[in-house]
């Protein structure tokens, strides 16, 4: 493999939202000064005079799209290539006219006003390095959830995530997703054969023995939650309990879990949308699906994900949600009536869904259900990150427990683990080997290894070397098990390092993901230095980071917008010390995101494109021509496979699989030109 080196550092949740942009150009422009705005036109004629486009544009315009801090924001969505190069390049000629003076330091000031006022983060935050390495090098729109994440080509699309985008990043091809292959099981009937899922349904009702299964009230659409579940599938499921097996509903046991951080944060309680857009009201919604079978009595326990899905192994978070269901103190409510009301007035106080309390749901009874030794239990949720913890205490896997809790300097006590429960436990998805292997713990749609992930062809074009994973352990899946392409491990023992640093914790009050906000940094200068620290000594050909910060704190909006400002400005300074860093020891650098969120004043992902940016430590790198000027998230792959001078073997490797042609539009393709 030739001499060359790159950094791939993907900012977690960082999108741009071109509505909210325009409208907050509309209102810049409005309240700039008239000299300024008069000035800004002036040299806008000027510029297009000196550089004529095939399409005429207005000056006015120029001078508009002049006021964002990033100029590939402008471009409309799938702008035709040309167009996108001059509109970029002739806002770089309006740029440089206004060099050597204080007017854009003006404009930007007018413009980080409109954005505070409109809760505009990455406008509001002072990130002027970013905005300078976005401008400086080549960066273009990248599409980032819907069918271009992997999941089902529905309208609205499927909000991008965490866990699709660091595998698509990384693969040669569109990487189908669990979700769409649960979906269409459903579809062609096979769902309700699945031997694991239907086996223990069958088992359980053969045997009269309760069946209990949990599952995240999210999901209903493409823009409300379908990050770890889908509502559809929930149906599917009672379909499978109540109609095929005809279960006894005596005998099926919910656990409830509310989301209130891939949907709105109140979405148990209150709908958002119009018309056939209508998403939330949750609760509701299961009172009116469970009546459908005359199962409203199987609702037996509710909690928050923030305890239910925790995936930092936080034992509090853990304990709580096992002992909720297995024999712990909790509140009770009577009914749905009384849930709602006990929901509500927990909103009023200001307790988002994410963080509501254990309670346990009577109908009639005078104690609540609990999860007895023998129990079926079967887990919804689909994405494995935040599913481990909860079924490896649940199938009592004290040994992996230890395990991932020390890796993050936490110390479990194990004292609330029962050791008699010996469930019957099927997960929608494997969530990990181990579980399955040593614990018994069944998948009903295991999750295959993606054949075209770059790091698993790694140890074959570069068997000598040896890449990096970089991050923090709240986002430790990302660095591994996803970025891999669904794989644990590495493919070879010896072709891969990691350093993954302990996200905050109860020392710092960061409880639960609720507290991020205490600590908005997150480990941004711990991932610096380790990034800075191997880049010096050049071992790596190939590194990979992730900054968790717009993501996390993207998800605590609109309630805590001065931390998520800060989050941003905090990897705008890790940025500025990268990529300085990167040049001086000749990496190249792909900046790039998983998917949008910190740009929308709401708790959720989003459905917006993010950016993408190429870095050469020598010069500019030109963009490779397409018929769009788009990428997609695989084509990032493809981008550090030609900077690494590995573009044959990996050419090779897709048609021995019957991919002849690149570029095809579910195969990746670079988006620089030849380095």
């Amino acid at each position: 493999m030739p001499d060359r080196r790159v950094l791939l550092i993907i900012l977690d949740g960082l999108g741009y939202n071109r509505e909210r942009l325009a409208a907050l150009k509309d209102e810049a422009w409005e309240s700039l000064p008239s000299n300024l705005s008069g000035l800004l036109i002036t040299q806008a004629e000027s510029v297009l005079a000196r550089n004529p486009g095939a399409v005429s544009r207005e000056p006015i315009d120029l001078a508009v799209d002049a006021l964002l801090p990033v100029a590939a924001e402008n471009l409309p969505e799938n702008a035709g290539f040309d167009d996108a190069i001059y509109r970029l390049q002739t806002l770089e000629a309006l740029a440089a006219a206004s060099a050597g003076t204080d007017v854009m330091e003006r404009v930007a000031e007018v413009v980080r006003t409109q954005a505070t006022r409109m809760r505009y983060v990455p406008i509001a935050a002072h990130a002027r390095h970013l905005a300078d390495i976005r401008n400086s090098n080549l960066t273009i729109p990248t599409s980032a959830a819907g069918r271009w994440a992997g999941f089902e080509d529905v309208s609205p699309p499927v909000q991008g995530n965490s866990d699709t985008g660091h595998q698509q990043i990384m693969n040669l091809r569109l990487a189908p997703q669990l979700p769409l292959e649960i979906t269409k099981s459903i579809d062609d009937g096979s769902f309700f054969r699945n031997p694991a899922l239907a086996g223990t349904v069958s088992r359980a009702v053969a045997d009269q023995r309760p069946l209990n299964f949990t599952y995240l009230l999210s999901g209903m659409g493409g823009s409300d939650g379908r990050v770890h579940s889908a509502w559809s599938h929930l149906e599917a499921f009672l379909r499978l309990v109540f109609e095929v097996h005809d279960a006894d509903p005596r005998l099926v046991h919910m656990q409830a879990i509310l989301d209130g951080r891939d949907s709105p944060d109140t979405s148990s309680m209150n709908a958002t949308g119009t018309g056939d857009a209508v998403t939330g009201a949750y609760i509701e919604r299961l009172e009116e699906l469970l009546g459908r079978y005359g199962a409203e009595r199987s609702l037996a326990w509710v909690i928050g994900r923030n305890q239910a899905m925790d995936r930092d192994y936080r034992e509090p978070n853990v304990r709580a949600d096992y002992l909720s269901m297995t024999g712990g103190e909790t509140r009770t409510v009577r009914g749905f009536g009384g849930l709602k009301r006990a929901v509500s007035r927990l909103h009023r106080d200001g307790v988002v869904d994410g963080d509501i309390p254990a309670i346990a749901v009577l109908h009639g009874d005078t104690h609540p259900v609990r999860i007895s030794p023998g129990d079926g239990f079967i887990d919804l949720n689909y994405r494995a990150d935040r599913q481990r913890a909860k079924i490896a205490a649940l199938a009592g896997a004290r040994n992996f427990l230890d395990r991932e809790s020390h890796s993050r300097d936490r110390n479990w006590t194990f004292e609330w683990m029962r050791t008699d429960l010996d469930l019957d436990i099927c997960g929608m998805a494997d969530y990990h080997p181990e579980l399955g292997s040593r614990y018994g713990v069944k998948a009903a749609f295991p999750n295959r290894p993606l054949r075209d992930n770059l790091l698993a062809l790694f140890p074959s074009f570069a068997p000598n070397d040896q890449y990096l994973l970089v991050g923090e352990s709240v986002k430790e899946l990302h660095m591994g098990y996803f970025i891999r392409g669904r794989r644990q491990t590495p493919v070879a023992s010896n072709c891969e390092v990691r350093h993954i640093s302990p996200s905050f914790g109860e020392q710092e009050g960061v409880v639960n993901d609720s507290d991020v906000y205490k600590v908005p940094a997150m480990r941004s200068v711990e991932i610096t230095n380790a990034l800075v620290e191997a880049m010096s000594g050049r071992r790596f050909s190939l590194i990979c980071a992730n900054l968790a910060g717009p993501d996390m704190l993207g998800h605590l909006l609109p309630r805590h917008f001065d931390a998520a400002v800060a989050a941003y400005e905090a990897v705008d300074a890790a940025l500025a010390r990268i990529v300085t860093v990167a040049r001086d020891f000749g990496y190249h650098v792909v900046v790039t995101s998983d998917h949008g969120n910190i740009e929308d004043d709401t708790s959720s992902h989003s459905v917006n494109d993010v950016l993408t940016t190429v870095v050469s430590p020598r010069g500019r790198l030109r963009p490779a021509r397409r018929e769009v000027f788009q990428a997609r998230l695989f084509d990032v792959s493809w981008t550090l496979g030609r900077i690494l001078g590995v573009e044959d073997e990996l050419k090779r490797h897709m048609a021995s699989a019957g991919d002849a042609e690149i570029g095809g539009p579910d195969v990746g393709r670079p988006i620089v030109e030849p380095v």
